[in-house]
């Protein structure tokens, strides 16, 4: 009679009426093991204890009862006790599935995997053709990060049980980790056949296409998850990923903060709002969810490079260092699938700051991206790198790259494929090393540049280590490696420099300051990007103070500064003149990228004043509907011609026309 009005839902009766059978038989095993049951579902974990740990001493010898208690104790993370249940289970039934299945999936639970695949090994030799026992095996392989071996033992059950879609999902997560994401799309579409309303199903659909680069049928399909379970975490949060890779960081937010509602302790939900928020430059939200995120999972890939990103923005390079020696060790080769490739590229790329800005260029629905950090390659990694068209060396920045020089040296000997950005021409593009660089091209003005050493500094002070330099002020200092004016200064006289520091332990560059104010009063700042050495104007910022940068030069409300900037970019030539643009294709030639660029203003007497010429020189679209507009059909045109490039080099073959 209980156990009727326990199905029926009917729980106030059914727990009477047990309680009732209690009163006239407490040790009977059916009546204990029953309502024990009933009180787990209804979430009394102590009454559910007790009969569960009465039926274990009345009957010691029912595995049953020794599987009901461990499930319990399992579910309470008391994993030893669980296991302890598990295998007296198993001594007294050693065909016991559901207790073999508990014990593997408690093992697992608790880190100890090896011991989880030992279990599983005899669990199948034990029970021959068992799906569940096969699965537990899978799941404790893929945990073991032996995903071949996982994707082998799902593929046997999944022909034992063709209609059964749970082994497929098992193989799909093995696959994933494969990365073998086509073979991943099939298997899963094969177990949405058998259960459509499986939301796990879903949400590793969603994953793969998430990853193959077509996130917006991503984003439809977990969508369709929440539609099956609206308070789903795993259906939030990856659709909250995939919000803020489609630049919709509004209801990312809602997605992600709804997940967290229903559940705080939820590390990648912390990841992802960490980046939302370092994309909407506010640091201290970031930071906080990077390390909520570490405190629930401490190897989060995502938190560490968002605190490591962080760190080096505010000067600290010691924990930026730290924190990427914990994720590029275990971990230094990341793909960013597109879901129709063009090509597929190698990127080489630094593990900090200075490296070439590419969304643009490359844009994630066109190419296959493989982000090779490789100052932390392996030995043997080369030969294990997924496939690639090319090989784009984007570490940009000449006085970051020591770390890389031998690494990329290494690599590239044995290289078969077309390079761009070779590393010996990226090396002549420090900033000391310009005047040196632009030497002899007639009409281009390089002011003097020298690098002031951190010993130097610390032991003369910097008043003392520019004079041994020979450059007296007007100057300016800025830290090595640094970009966009960060922490650039210009120094008027001598006690300015004396009163002036340093960040400690740094070299800074110092140059002497070259006037380069138009007469009407204004500071202008030319910028031409190369592509395979042939110049495309890229913009003109106009400002009102020596310090010209497009961002903070406040040109959006002007129509006339715009309107110079379009001119610029519609006819470099007539701004500049024959001599101008003799001397900027004579300075593409000279600096031998593939892509890279130069920012220059031009003098009373027409000659380019050059400030800075390196690979790191960002170009990106601009808002289709903001007030810079107008330039996007002249940075479409850069994009284009990069594209270009890339595919004739790969056409080319081995060096791409171009000697090593």
């Amino acid at each position: 009679m209980a156990l009727d009005q326990h199905q029926a839902g009917r729980r106030d009766e059914a727990k009477a009426l047990y309680q009732q059978a209690l009163s006239l038989t407490p040790e009977d095993p059916t009546t204990l093991y029953l309502f024990g049951l009933f009180s787990f579902e209804g979430g009394d974990a102590e009454t559910a204890e007790r009969q569960f740990q009465r039926l274990a001493d009345v009957a010691p010898r029912n595995p049953d009862a020794h599987v009901a208690l461990a499930n319990l104790w399992h579910w309470q993370g008391r994993l030893d006790a669980a296991c302890e249940h598990y295998r007296r289970a198993i001594s007294l039934a050693p065909q016991h599935e559901p207790a073999r299945t508990g014990l593997i999936t408690a093992l697992i639970a608790s880190g100890d995997t090896g011991a989880a695949i030992t279990e599983g090994q005899d669990a199948v030799s034990a029970c021959p053709g068992s799906i569940s026992v096969l699965s537990a095996l899978g799941a404790a392989l893929t945990a073991a990060n032996d995903a071949k071996a996982a994707a082998t033992v799902y593929a046997t059950a999944a022909d034992l049980a063709p209609d059964d879609p749970t082994p497929r999902i098992g193989r799909v997560r093995a696959l994933i980790q494969l990365s073998d994401l086509a073979q991943a799309l099939s298997e899963i579409e094969a177990a949405l056949l058998l259960d459509a309303t499986s939301v796990d199903a879903w949400l590793l659909m969603g994953t793969i296409l998430s990853r193959l680069g077509r996130t917006q049928e991503a984003v439809n399909v977990l969508s369709h998850a929440l539609t099956l379970d609206p308070e789903n975490t795993g259906a939030l949060v990856r659709l909250g990923a995939c919000l803020i890779a489609q630049d919709r960081p509004n209801e990312a937010l809602q997605h992600l903060a709804a997940a967290l509602q229903h559940d705080p302790a939820l590390p990648e939900a912390h990841a992802n709002l960490s980046s939302l928020y370092m994309r909407a430059g506010k640091p201290d939200e970031a930071r906080h969810h990077a390390r909520c995120a570490l405190d629930l999972e401490p190897d989060s890939v995502v938190a560490h490079q968002n605190l490591a990103a962080m760190a080096e923005e505010a000067g600290d390079m010691e924990e930026a260092r730290t924190r990427r020696e914990r994720i590029y060790r275990r971990q230094n080769l990341f793909t960013e699938y597109a879901p129709d490739a063009r090509a597929s590229v190698l990127m080489l790329t630094a593990a900090g700051q200075g490296n070439v800005p590419n969304r643009d260029i490359l844009p994630k629905d066109r190419y296959t991206r493989h982000y090779w950090y490789i100052e932390y390659a392996t030995p043997d990694q080369a030969a294990k790198l997924p496939p690639y068209d090319i090989v784009f060396n984007t570490v940009g920045d000449a006085d970051l790259a020591g770390p890389t020089e031998g690494p990329i040296h290494a690599f590239l000997q044995a290289c078969h494929k077309p390079v761009l950005n070779r590393p010996a021409s990226v090396m002549r593009t420090k900033r000391h090393d310009a005047p040196e660089l632009m030497a002899g091209i007639d009409n281009v003005v390089t002011p003097p540049v020298r690098r002031a050493s951190a010993s130097d500094i610390a032991q003369k002070g910097l008043a003392g280590a520019v004079a041994d330099l020979g450059v007296s002020p007007p100057l300016l200092v800025r830290p090595m490696g640094s970009h966009g004016g960060k922490g650039l200064i210009l120094v008027q006289g001598s006690d300015d420099l004396a009163s002036l520091t340093t960040p400690p332990g740094e070299d800074v560059y110092v140059t002497a300051f070259h006037d380069f104010q138009s007469a009407d009063g204004w500071w202008r700042k030319y910028r031409v990007i190369f592509i395979d050495r042939r110049p495309y104007a890229y913009h003109l910022a106009i400002s009102a103070q020596w310090l010209v940068h497009h961002e903070t030069a406040r040109m959006n409300d002007d129509p006339g500064r715009l309107a110079e900037e379009l001119a610029f970019l519609a006819a470099p030539g007539a701004v500049l003149g024959q001599a101008g643009m003799d001397a900027i294709e004579a300075i593409g030639r000279r600096m031998d990228l593939d892509y890279c660029g130069v920012d220059f203003s031009i003098l009373p007497d027409g000659r380019l004043l050059v400030f800075e010429a390196n690979a790191t020189m960002l170009t990106h679209m601009e808002a289709p509907d903001g007030p810079l507009a107008h330039k996007n059909p002249y940075v479409a045109r850069i994009c284009e011609a990069f594209q270009t490039l890339v595919h004739e080099r790969i056409a080319q073959g081995e060096t791409g026309g171009r000697p090593s």
